[in-house]
């Protein structure tokens, strides 16, 4: 009887023991989770660079895409139906104006000339020697004013023959630099016929448009710097010329065309332009463009609430870029405070932790 509550004893003893044992391992357990756990969390948290946002004082500078046009672009053609007797140009040759290009066959017309002129001498001295006999009343006046029209008649047969010659010359109308050749030796030309075409290029006429909100803001004779691929980092310096009076209802904008100068001949009328122009000084809210965040076609930022240790999602309207930097016209204030890096492991409301180097 002593024996067996003994081991009853016993029993519960070492029960109790495991029990307690039990209850140790569990809240060592437990406390360990919650340290890895808490490990975890801050693990989690990111860590972010954040900026105080102030106005600062910016160029005021629109930029629009422009299409190179020459000062002066015709096509050149013949003028009459003949023979190419004489080519004198070569392939992108810059030529002055009045240079001979092209002669059509004009023997004829030389003939006829000749002739011409025969029958006007001899009028004249029909003329010559009537004059005086009008003026000592020996003949009549009709007889004389009759002389008089037919050395009239003579000098107009002339001017319709040279007429006729230099339609067969074919001449360059401006200084300029020729396109390609189209007519050969012995072609036979009509009216219209394309012989070739001829392009100032002393000045390049860039067009371009502005948006309606800085129609009033864009004058004649304001200064433009233009760019092309084909130079890199040089700016051609040009004027506005003229600004059109209309504004397109459809896409708002307003049509402006800038002169630059071509002495060299570098720009090529086709080419594409990147067209700046300088509208002064204002005040903008200018944040990196490393700060920006785009869904489609929204952008957003991330604001940091010092209060709450967390960020809050912010959609925001762009407007100028420079130097890495991109105005914020709409969706922010001065003063607001920015997430700058680490932006791309955010999201609205999640806690972050600031790094070395913010400004707050």
């Amino acid at each position: 009887m002593k024996l067996k509550t003994f081991f009853a004893r016993s029993a519960e003893g070492l029960l109790g023991i495991a029990i307690l044992a039990g209850a140790v391992v569990f809240y060592v357990n437990q406390g360990s989770g919650r340290s890895i756990n808490a490990v975890r969390r801050s693990a989690a948290t990111p860590v972010v660079r954040v900026e105080k946002i102030t106005p600062v004082t910016i160029q005021n500078t629109i930029e629009g895409i422009g299409t190179g046009v020459a000062k002066e672009s015709v096509d050149i053609t013949a003028n009459a139906t003949e023979k190419v007797v004489g080519i004198f140009f070569r392939d992108g040759e810059y030529v002055e104006g009045g240079k001979l290009l092209v002669q059509l066959n004009d023997d004829q017309y030389q003939a006829q000339l000749e002739d011409a002129k025969i029958h006007l001498a001899e009028q004249e001295r029909e003329l010559k020697r009537l004059t005086p006999l009008y003026n000592a009343r020996i003949t009549s006046q009709k007889d004389f004013e009759a002389a008089r029209t037919v050395v009239a008649r003579a000098k107009t047969t002339i001017g319709i023959v040279e007429y006729a010659i230099r339609n067969r010359r074919i001449l360059a109308p401006f200084p300029g630099k020729l396109a390609m050749r189209k007519v050969s030796l012995g072609d036979l030309v009509s009216p219209g016929t394309l012989i070739t075409s001829i392009d100032d290029i002393s000045e390049i006429k860039v067009d371009f448009r502005v948006a309606e909100k800085y129609y009033p803001l864009v004058k004649a004779g304001q200064k433009v710097g233009v760019t092309n691929v084909a130079y890199p980092g040089v700016v051609f310096t040009g004027t506005i010329s003229a600004v059109s009076p209309r504004i397109d209802s459809v896409t708002r904008t307003a049509d402006v065309r800038a002169v630059v100068p071509n002495p060299e001949r570098k720009l090529a009328p086709g080419m594409l332009f990147i067209v700046k122009l300088e509208l002064g000084t204002r005040e903008a809210l200018m944040i990196p463009e490393k700060a920006v965040m785009s869904l489609g076609e929204v952008q957003y930022i991330f604001l940091y609430n010092a209060d709450r240790g967390n960020v809050t999602r912010r959609v925001v309207r762009l407007g100028q870029r420079e130097g890495g930097k991109v105005e914020v016209t709409e969706g922010m204030k001065a003063g607001d405070v920015i997430v700058t890096d680490g932006v791309l492991k955010l999201a609205d409301k999640v806690p972050v932790k600031l790094g070395k180097g913010s400004a707050q």
